[in-house]
């Protein structure tokens, strides 16, 4: 919408609305301008209209001091010369005009506009006092309309460029449409969207204002090949989007790992200024690309004791972080989840392990099937794990020798290091049983929830769990959101 519009477009934006009877609100939606501006041009027109017919009619009364004034006597002869002063300047007004009616010099278009415009207009059909309509030049209201469609359409300068009016003839009923755009060359109405309701990630836009990132911060995110460049992209990926948040959005940073653990950057939902991206940007930076300096980065801000959130038991990994990051009622959730369930049970504490069905005892997470037979057991997975590398990959790119081809398995699935006891507790947790208890927990219908995009960054030949990976699925479907991998 322009800066201001000039006194012709205000007119007839004004006259428009008079003739044909449109309403001040569309007026209004129509130019761009708000209810006051539409009615002090109208209430201006109203008001000063009729000085335009009363200029040059108006004489200064004489005061009372100037009546009385006695008028002293002029000699005969200066009354000669004033009468024969009248006469010539009679004789010459006479020729003018008649030079005048002659020539037809061409008026400024855009004054016999107005004229023509303004001067058949009754004072009655704008709530004032009747007046004398002129007798002189009538006009129909056909008439009337034509000419204010052709008002300010004739040659003049629009934007720097000269325009030509058509010639239309009195019979022809021009488009109106089509004419009153190009006269005024007004804008339409700014857009209602703003950067404030767009949340951009991984180079999509997403339709929301309040906003929570999950980042994966576990140990587990530090093994196999490309460990730390994979831990580096999911950070800048997280980073690049706090950058772009418009200042009067809201978010938080959830940063988790193993199976109850979590740290906040706030108690509630931030405000996206500065100040605060400040504080996630120097938080995720400061997350090494060692165990013990991941460990030291990611315990600097709110612990999950300070937060308001309060979990339910038996919710662990994934859907820990998700709970937590739903506590803050955003918009939309985004999760940069690596592989949970490879936890370390070391770093596990055995309260974590409550509502699971599972006995507090680390002893008990064991299946009873194989307690005590962890030679067996070792020797099982490494065959498996032998076979599984020799279908994947021709065997003329492999060693000759049985365990050497074991031992790459091993270190390809980043098992080369752990015991059968750990192994066998990692396949123990009932991944269905803490999707339940998740959703037991939030205490709110399905339409309320979130959109969740779960962005999952595994080792090559790495999956979750199956109840872990389905359940995960279906519950980012059904918030309208996605489970994609990452990069």
């Amino acid at each position: 919408m322009p800066a201001e519009f000039t006194g012709e477009q205000k007119l007839r934006i004004v006259l428009e609305s008079i003739i044909r009877g449109v309403a001040k609100e569309e007026q209004c939606q129509k130019y761009g301008i708000t209810d006051e501006q539409f009615q002090a041009w109208h209430d201006h027109l109203i008001k000063n209209g009729g000085k335009i017919y009363e200029m040059g009619s108006f004489r200064p009364s004489r005061s009372p001091r100037s009546r009385t004034r006695k008028i002293k006597y002029v000699p005969w002869h200066i009354k000669f010369l004033l009468i024969l002063s009248i006469f010539s300047n009679l004789a010459v007004a006479i020729v003018w005009g008649v030079w005048y009616m002659s020539e037809k010099p061409n008026l400024n278009p855009q004054l016999a506009e107005i004229s023509a415009a303004l001067q058949p207009i009754s004072l009655s059909d704008l709530n004032v006092s009747e007046t004398q309509e002129s007798q002189d030049n009538p006009r129909d209201l056909d008439e009337l309309i034509e000419q204010v469609d052709q008002f300010g359409n004739d040659s003049g300068i629009v934007d720097g460029s000269k325009i030509e009016s058509p010639v239309l003839s009195k019979n022809a009923k021009p488009n109106l449409k089509e004419m009153l755009a190009p006269a005024l060359k007004l804008p339409d109405p700014p857009s209602s969207l703003g950067l404030e309701n767009r949340v951009d990630f991984l180079d999509q836009a997403y339709d929301a204002k309040h906003v929570v990132y999950i980042l994966d911060v576990g140990s587990y995110q530090l093994k196999g090949v490309d460990a730390t460049a994979r831990l580096e992209r999911m950070k800048l990926a997280v980073l690049e989007s706090l950058t772009k948040l418009s200042a009067n959005s809201y978010f938080n940073l959830v940063l988790c790992w193993n199976l109850r653990e979590a740290h906040a950057l706030g108690k509630t939902i931030l405000r996206a200024n500065d100040e605060n991206k400040r504080y996630a940007t120097e938080w995720i930076t400061s997350l090494g690309t060692t165990p013990d300096t991941l460990k030291q980065g990611r315990n600097q801000f709110y612990p999950k004791e300070l937060l308001y959130a309060q979990v339910l038991p038996g919710v662990i990994g994934p859907w820990y972080g998700l709970a937590t990051a739903v506590s803050y009622d955003p918009d939309v959730v985004f999760f940069l989840s690596g592989n949970m369930p490879d936890f370390s049970p070391d770093e596990v504490s055995s309260i974590d392990y409550n509502g699971l069905g599972i006995s507090k005892s680390t002893n008990d997470l064991i299946s009873p099937k194989i307690a005590g037979v962890g030679e067996e057991l070792s020797t099982f997975i490494r065959k498996t794990a032998g076979l599984w590398l020799i279908a994947l990959q021709s065997e003329l790119n492999l060693p000759e020798n049985q365990e050497e081809v074991e031992e790459m398995a091993l270190s390809r699935l980043s098992l080369d290091s752990m015991e059968p006891q750990l192994i066998s507790k990692k396949f123990s947790i009932p991944w269905e049983k803490a999707f339940d208890n998740f959703l037991a927990g939030l205490e709110m219908g399905i339409t309320k929830i979130p959109r969740v995009h779960v962005f999952q960054t595994l080792p090559d030949h790495i999956k979750w769990p199956s109840a872990l990976q389905r359940s995960m699925q279906e519950f980012c479907e059904s918030t309208r959101g996605s489970f994609n991998r990452f990069p």
